[in-house]
């Protein structure tokens, strides 16, 4: 959740519920019982009060309806598809050591907010494929003819789950209530949650007893206070090592780990490597059991698996789109959360579908709070190996300094006619410096310290809307990107297996950077380790470029239409949150963060299928470098187009203080008679000193052009430019015109 500075304040307990806070936001709680601080918490109850602001009702239009969307921030919407969206809360409440939930109780005084309102309905999430259907939202009839008040509960209980022997009990909280047929919504300023509890034997054999346990369980409940019930513990941490990383291997590749084991020793983090030989057996359940044994031995928080599914067996959990079939989507997929969250079967009815949310301990659901935080390095040779380590031991020895920590490029494509989300651009811009939008608050990449890159299509020089599909961004911008040291690489667009950010396989093997970057994408399937070799596995171990990690999905990622509230946007932005809000700065630590802020909605949409499927290619104990402060860049300047009766040429001035290194430009010629003039160029400035000036222009064979066309040009650090020439006579051509996948 938003803003790690204000939970080091004693005060009252949290804003969105993550830790103890000042209560300044619009959502707060506060603590009723004895668990305030300094008094003894009660081993009989959990009790808190939410309290809210009172919402605030506006209108969207979608294909020429009208709707109201009710926003009540810090509570943000949810609900299935055709449902009405409406503000939900999660409630992360620590239980007491030896009880379980008895009864649940939440009250609470409503109060009419709105008449006659038409509240907007959830979305049906789309896969980000090309051309994919237009399911734009549609209420469920059923619904929205009922005079019955909708959701018609206070609250729902998630599961309960547990986080290195704590028990944490969740809930989604409905403090806006709606009644269809008279469009009639009501509020609660505040919601009373009583938890009675009763005995449990069972004894949680993962409790540990250590600091960083302690200290992490505070940053994940509401009710921190209650943490002090777990101090009498006898812990179950059988040895007096104290070590941070774990990574799991076979004999044969192990040699190529010892020199990322020792730049972490070298620098504070205990890393230990074990064999399978150790492990005594190579099957995921053996793996998981070991990784067990190790967090409880060795007081491990970080796994890295080191070697693709030959070496290191994927766990295929199976996931619907949603668990109420509501969608069509089902599939199994590669999920390595599995090595993560150590508590209880994944599989206890026994039938050949792990994962489902029956699978848990005595047919609750699974768990889902990790106990370590896990990342693969998806090698089966000792090459791949030597390069996934190489790159991680290079970024490691990067000081902060360096300029290029400080670049971040955000890769946005079309998507389709979708309204606001027809473009991936509209959702990346939450990221950067962060958002409130959709009810909720995520902090983001800060532009005072990063160099911000929109690299998007409708921005794009040339972008024609009558043909969306083949006038975006070509693949050499982003390679030209990567090669010149991009730090941050956050992409929403079209993707599969074997294609990413408009790259494919090939694409990714021709990189020459040596500065490496970190990728978050929310295509399709670019993750899908378990299929032969995905791009995911080019970027970080299959060459010496590319990326030291990143972030793919696994299966589909999915986006709602005419809303920026889709499911992958949701983990996407809560794991920058995690890095620059929470200060949870090592990767697999972040992307576990972003999956537990959304458990509360594992029920919603396709919440639970992104869950499973944003599987982290990295080293998870890696910290990303944070800039001190945001490098110094050059001012590029457009001071000419010339074009029409000759090649098109491009002035470009340095107005800047320092130099300009391997700056990619495009340039793009469309328009003349008939409208066949649609041309496009890309290249590279080596060099540009300041002060200097530069002329750039196509150097290919040309053919013969007629009437008026708008010639675009687009270079890094310059105010794009367009103008409109008459052509006559040859202009280049590019004999292999761009097109998305």
């Amino acid at each position: 959740m938003y803003g790690d500075t204000m939970k080091n304040h004693h005060t009252i307990i949290g804003v969105s519920g993550k830790a103890f806070c000042i209560a300044v936001a619009l959502l707060t709680t506060s603590c009723s019982g004895a668990v305030l601080a300094g008094s003894e918490p009660s081993t009989d109850a959990v009790s808190m009060t939410y309290l809210f602001t009172s919402p605030v009702i506006s209108t969207m239009t979608i294909k020429n309806k009208v709707y109201d969307q009710v926003i009540l921030q810090n509570a943000p919407c949810s609900g299935n598809p055709g449902e009405p969206s409406l503000p939900t809360k999660g409630a992360y409440l620590l239980l007491p050591p030896h009880t379980k939930v008895d009864t649940i109780t939440v009250t609470g005084q409503k109060i009419k907010v709105g008449t006659g309102v038409n509240i907007v309905p959830c979305s049906t999430p789309i896969p980000l494929v090309p051309k994919a259907p237009d399911l734009f939202p549609s209420p469920d009839s059923s619904i929205y003819s009922s005079n019955e008040m909708f959701p018609g509960c206070l609250y729902t209980q998630t599961g309960v789950y547990h986080f290195r022997g704590f028990t944490i009990l969740v809930l989604m909280l409905y403090p806006v209530q709606y009644v269809p047929a008279t469009g009639d919504v009501f509020y609660y300023p505040t919601m009373d949650v009583s938890v009675t509890l009763t005995a449990d034997s069972q004894e949680n054999v993962l409790f540990r007893g250590l600091p960083q346990d302690q200290t992490e369980v505070l940053t994940k409940v509401d009710n921190p206070a209650v943490a002090a019930t777990y101090q009498g513990l006898v812990p179950h941490h059988t040895s007096g090592a104290q070590n941070d990383l774990l990574i799991v291997t076979t004999d044969a590749l192990k040699s190529g780990f010892e020199p990322l084991a020792a730049a972490h020793n070298s620098t504070g983090t205990k890393t230990i490597i074990r064999t399978l030989s150790d492990v005594g057996g190579s099957t995921s359940e053996n793996i998981r059991d070991y990784i067990t044994t190790m967090y409880m031995t060795e007081g491990i928080s970080y796994v890295l698996l080191g070697g693709d599914t030959d070496v290191i067996p994927e766990k295929m959990l199976f996931v619907e789109g949603m668990d109420e079939n509501v969608t069509p989507y089902e599939t199994e997929m590669p999920v390595d959360l599995y090595y993560a969250c150590l508590d209880g079967p994944y599989n206890f009815d026994g039938d050949a579908k792990w994962g489902e949310p029956n699978d848990g301990e005595n047919g609750s659901d699974v768990d889902l709070i990790a106990e370590v935080y896990v990342g693969r390095a998806s090698a089966s040779t000792i090459n791949e190996v030597n390069n996934f380590v190489q790159k991680t031991v290079a970024y490691l020895n990067t000081p902060a300094s360096d300029s290029y920590i400080g670049d971040a490029t955000f890769a946005g494509e079309y998507l389709g006619d979708y309204g606001i989300a027809s473009f991936g651009g509209t959702t990346l811009n939450q990221l950067i410096n962060g958002s409130d939008a959709d009810g909720y608050t995520t902090a983001g990449i800060p532009s005072d310290k990063y160099v911000i890159d929109r690299l998007y299509d409708e921005q794009y020089p040339g972008f024609n809307p009558d043909d969306p599909w083949n006038t975006g961004w070509p693949k050499e911008e982003i390679m030209d990107r990567i090669n010149n040291g991009v730090h941050l690489l956050n992409h929403d667009g079209h993707a599969n297996y074997v294609y990413n950010m408009r790259m494919e396989t090939d694409d990714v093997s021709a990189l020459t950077n040596d500065q490496f970057c970190f990728v978050y994408s929310q295509g399709c399937m670019s993750g899908g380790f378990d299929k032969n070799d995905c791009i995911a596995e080019y970027f970080t171990v299959k060459n010496t470029h590319g990326a030291f990690a990143g972030i793919w999905n696994a299966r589909y990622g999915f986006f709602w239409s005419f809303r920026t509230d889709g499911d992958s946007q949701r983990y996407h932005r809560q794991f920058w949150d995690a890095v620059f809000g929470e200060n949870k700065t090592q990767l697999g630590r972040a992307n576990h963060d972003s999956k537990e802020d959304n458990l509360f909605m594992i029920q919603r949409s396709c919440m639970r299928w992104c869950y499973y499927e944003t599987n982290l290619f990295g080293d998870p104990a890696v910290s990303f470098s944070i800039p001190t402060k945001k490098p110094e860049q050059p001012q590029l300047t457009i001071t000419d187009i010339k074009g029409g009766l000759k090649t098109p040429s491009v002035v470009i001035t340095n107005k800047g203080n320092v130099t300009a290194t391997n700056i990619p430009w495009s340039i793009t010629m469309r328009g003349g008679c008939l409208k066949h003039i649609n041309e496009s160029w890309t290249g590279v400035i080596t060099s540009l000193a300041s002060g200097e000036t530069i002329t750039i222009k196509p150097e290919n064979d040309s053919v013969f052009g007629l009437g008026f066309a708008n010639i675009s040009v687009t270079v890094k650090y310059a105010e794009s430019w367009t103008v409109s020439v008459f052509v006559l006579g040859p202009i280049i051509f590019n004999p292999s015109p761009i097109k998305p996948f």
